[in-house]
C-alpha cells in the first residue's frame, strides 16, 4: 500500500497530492507485469466451507498436511451489497490467509451496488440500470468529511474502501463481471449489419448492465483514479469481456454521458482508464466448435480439444486486433497486459451438439495453460474450482465444470479431484518456477506444424521443460498420434517424461530424444543435457585452460578458456566434411554464426571466434557436420 506521511501543517492540497487524482493514464504508461503466471480459479460458495478452507485445498497447507493442486491465485468478488452489510474488512483475514499459503496477485471483480446506492434511472424502458447512483458527481472533494474521496460518489467510495483493505493482496481490479453480456443478439454482428455494436453504441437494453457505454467507461475512470491513488502498481482491467465489439465501443467513447465525445471535463476515451485486457472464452458457446456446410445444409462439428484451443486463441486475437486498431500496441500507446478470468469446456454434455468428455476437458485446460503463456497472458482462472452441483442432480454443463467434485454439505477438508483437476494441478506443479522461453521454443521448429503443438519453458536454474502434444482433428475424439525427434543441436541426452496425472501418480520415466510418441494428451518433458566436456583438462603456456572433447573420436580444443578475448578452436578431421559452427547463449539463442556450411578436407581445422560484442557468461560452441558433431562449453569473463 502506498503510505502517505503528513504533518499538521500539510494543507488539503498536500493531501490531494498524496491521495488524490492519479496524474497519469494508461495512455502514458503500463508497467510490465513481472509476477509468476497465475494458475487461478473462480471460487464459488459451498457451505459449510469457508474461503480459507477452499484456499487450503487449492494451494496446499503444510500445517494441515494438504498438498493442494497448484492454484496460486483466486478471482473472488466483493460486491458493494455484500461489504456494505457485513463490513469492508469481512474478508481481510481470508486474504491474509491466502498470502500465508503463497497465493498472491489476485483478481478482484467489483460491482453490484447495495439497494440504496443503485442508480434509479431506466435507460431501457422496462429495465433499471444495474450500476451505481451518483457516478457523475466529483470523484474527489479536497478532503471534506475526512476522506480523500467524495462520499456521495458511492462507487468511488466503495472502490477506495476496498483498495484500503485489500490492496496489498489484489493486483488486478476487474470492473464488473461481463458487463457486455449480450441480451439482444447484436454483439456478434459484423460492421455492415444493421444494429451492430461496431458502428452503433450498444443500446442499454442489449447489455447485461442495462446502462449506456459511457457509464461503463465512467466506472473504468473512477476505478483507475481511485485504485492508482492508493497503489499505482496495481492494474485496472475491463470486466471479463466476451465481445470485441463492446471493447471497440469502450475505446471510441469517453465517459461523457451526452455523447461520449472528448471535452475538457471528459478528456480521454476508455482506453486511458484500463491497463489490463481481461476476457472470457467458452469455445463450446461461441461457435468455435461448429460450422455450416452448404452442401448438406446442416452444421458440422469439430468437438475436440485443439479446436477449442483454436477458438480461445482466436478470441484473444480478435480483442488484440481491436486494441491495435486504436493504437494500444506499444506504438501510439502502451500495450495492455492480459488475463483470462473465465474459460472451460464441458466434461459432460446436456445439450445436443456440445462437446462433453473428461478427456477433452482436461486436454483443453492443459493446452490452454501452456499456450496462453506463449501468448503473453498473465493469469488463467478456470471456471470453476468445484462443481456447482452433485453429478446426479446436475442438468446444465456449467454445474459440473469443477476441478473438484461438489463440496456443499461435505466436511472441510475432504474433497475428490476430478480428472480435470488432476491435469490442471499436474500442469501447475510441473511448470512451477518455469517461464515460457521463446528462443528455445523456436528451436523446436513446430510453429508452422499442422500436426504437433507445444513450446519450451525454462527456470532460474537453466533447466528446460518442454510441453508437446499431437494436434487433435477428429470430431468427438481426442485421438492423435505423431512421432517427434529432438534435434541433436539441442544437446539433450535424454528426457524425463511427466504424464498428465503426475499430480497424484508421481510417475515419471526416462525416454530417448528420437521417436518421442505424442498423442492428444500433452506431456511434459524435462531435458537432461549431455555432459559438455570431459574431466581431463590441460593448460597452455600462459595458464589458460584448454577443454578437450571427443568429436567422433576427433579431439576438439578450445583455448584460452575461460577467456576475456577471442578464442581459437582446433580439431582434426579424419574425413572431409561440411562444417557449421555457431555460438549459443544459455537460453539456446544463437549469438554468433562462426562458420556456415564450409567444406574442409581431412586434416587439422582451426578457426578463430571473435567475442567483442558479447557480455560475460557461459556460452556453447556447437560444431555440426554431416559426419561429426560436438558441443564445447566456453566461459567468457
Amino acid at each position: 500500500m502506498r503510505v502517505c506521511i503528513m504533518v499538521l501543517v500539510v494543507s488539503f492540497i498536500g493531501m490531494m497530492n498524496c491521495y488524490g487524482q492519479f496524474d497519469r493514464t494508461a495512455n502514458d504508461e503500463v508497467k510490465p507485469y513481472t509476477g509468476d503466471f497465475g494458475y487461478g480459479a473462480n471460487m464459488g460458495a459451498y457451505p459449510p466451507w469457508r474461503d480459507e478452507n477452499l484456499a487450503n485445498i487449492a494451494a496446499g497447507n503444510d500445517s494441515l498436511d494438504l498438498s493442494g493442486f497448484g492454484i496460486n491465485a483466486f478471482r473472488p468478488e466483493l460486491p458493494e451489497l455484500f461489504v456494505e452489510y457485513w463490513g469492508y474488512d469481512i474478508r481481510v483475514e481470508a486474504f491474509e490467509h491466502y498470502d500465508k499459503l503463497g497465493m498472491k496477485d489476485h483478481v478482484l471483480f467489483v460491482g453490484q451496488p447495495s439497494p440504496e446506492h443503485r442508480d434509479t434511472n431506466y435507460y431501457c424502458e422496462d429495465q433499471r440500470s444495474k450500476l451505481f447512483l451518483n457516478m457523475y458527481t466529483p470523484i474527489w472533494d479536497n478532503g471534506e468529511n475526512g476522506t480523500p474521496y467524495n462520499d456521495t460518489n458511492y462507487f468511488a467510495r466503495y472502490v477506495h474502501l476496498l483498495a484500503e483493505n485489500y490492496g496489498d493482496q489484489v493486483k488486478f481490479w476487474e470492473v464488473w463481471n461481463e458487463p457486455d453480456l449480450d441480451v439482444g443478439g447484436n454483439a456478434p454482428l459484423s460492421p455492415d449489419w444493421p444494429g451492430n455494436w461496431w458502428t452503433n453504441d450498444p443500446p442499454p437494453c442489449e447489455v447485461h448492465i442495462f446502462a449506456p457505454i459511457h457509464h461503463y467507461v465512467r466506472m473504468l475512470r473512477i476505478t483507475y483514479e481511485v485504485v492508482k491513488s492508493v497503489d499505482p502498481d496495481d492494474y485496472i482491467a475491463v470486466g471479463g469481456l466476451g465481445n470485441p465489439s463492446y471493447l471497440d465501443a469502450i475505446l471510441r467513447n469517453t465517459d461523457n454521458p451526452v455523447d461520449g465525445s472528448i471535452t475538457v471535463e471528459f478528456p480521454h476515451k476508455g482506453g486511458a482508464y484500463f491497463d489490463c485486457m481481461s476476457f472470457h472464452s467458452y469455445p463450446h458457446l461461441d461457435g468455435s466448435m461448429q460450422g455450416w456446410d452448404d452442401n448438406t445444409m446442416d452444421f458440422v462439428y469439430f468437438r475436440h480439444s485443439d479446436r477449442a484451443l483454436d477458438g480461445l486463441l482466436t478470441r484473444r486475437q480478435d480483442f488484440e486486433d481491436v486494441l491495435t486498431k486504436y493504437g494500444y500496441d506499444g506504438n501510439d500507446f502502451p500495450a495492455k497486459e492480459w488475463i483470462l478470468t473465465e474459460s472451460n469446456i464441458p466434461r459432460i454434455s446436456f445439450t445436443e451438439g456440445f462437446i462433453g468428455t473428461a478427456m477433452s476437458q482436461r486436454n483443453f485446460l492443459t493446452k490452454a495453460l501452456v499456450s496462453l503463456q506463449q501468448h503473453d497472458v498473465r493469469q488463467f482462472h478456470v471456471y470453476s474450482l468445484a462443481d456447482v452441483e452433485p453429478l446426479d442432480s446436475a442438468n446444465y454443463e456449467f454445474e459440473v465444470m469443477g476441478l473438484v467434485k461438489n463440496l456443499t454439505g461435505t466436511t472441510p477438508h475432504e474433497y475428490e479431484l476430478t480428472a480435470t483437476g488432476i491435469a490442471y494441478g499436474s500442469c501447475a506443479t510441473v511448470l512451477s518456477g518455469y517461464r515460457f522461453n521463446d528462443s528455445l521454443s523456436q528451436q523446436l521448429h513446430i510453429e508452422d506444424s499442422d500436426s504437433i503443438r507445444g513450446c519450451a519453458f525454462s527456470n532460474a536454474n537453466e533447466e528446460v521443460m518442454y510441453v508437446l502434444w499431437a494436434r487433435t482433428s477428429i470430431d468427438s475424439s481426442e485421438y492423435a498420434y505423431q512421432l517427434y525427434d529432438f534435434d541433436d543441436s539441442l544437446n539433450i541426452e535424454s528426457l524425463e517424461r511427466y504424464p498428465w496425472h503426475y499430480l497424484t501418480s508421481k510417475m515419471t520415466d526416462t525416454i530417448a530424444t528420437l521417436d518421442v510418441p505424442l498423442t492428444g494428451e500433452p506431456i511434459f518433458l524435462k531435458a537432461v543435457f549431455k555432459e559438455e566436456m570431459q574431466d581431463t583438462t590441460v593448460r597452455d603456456t600462459v595458464n589458460s585452460v584448454v577443454n578437450t572433447l571427443v568429436l567422433d573420436k576427433i579431439k576438439v580444443n578450445v583455448y584460452p578458456n575461460p577467456t576475456q578475448g577471442d578464442f581459437t578452436t582446433t580439431f582434426y578431421l579424419k574425413k572431409s566434411d561440411r562444417i557449421t559452427a555457431s555460438l549459443f547463449d544459455v537460453n539456446g539463442k544463437m549469438v554468433r554464426e562462426v562458420i556456415k556450411e564450409k567444406n574442409f578436407n581431412s586434416g587439422e581445422v582451426s578457426f578463430n571466434t571473435e567475442i567483442a560484442t558479447l557480455s560475460g557468461g557461459i556460452y556453447y560452441l556447437k560444431i555440426r557436420g554431416e559426419k561429426h558433431r560436438a558441443t564445447a562449453r566456453v566461459a567468457i569473463y
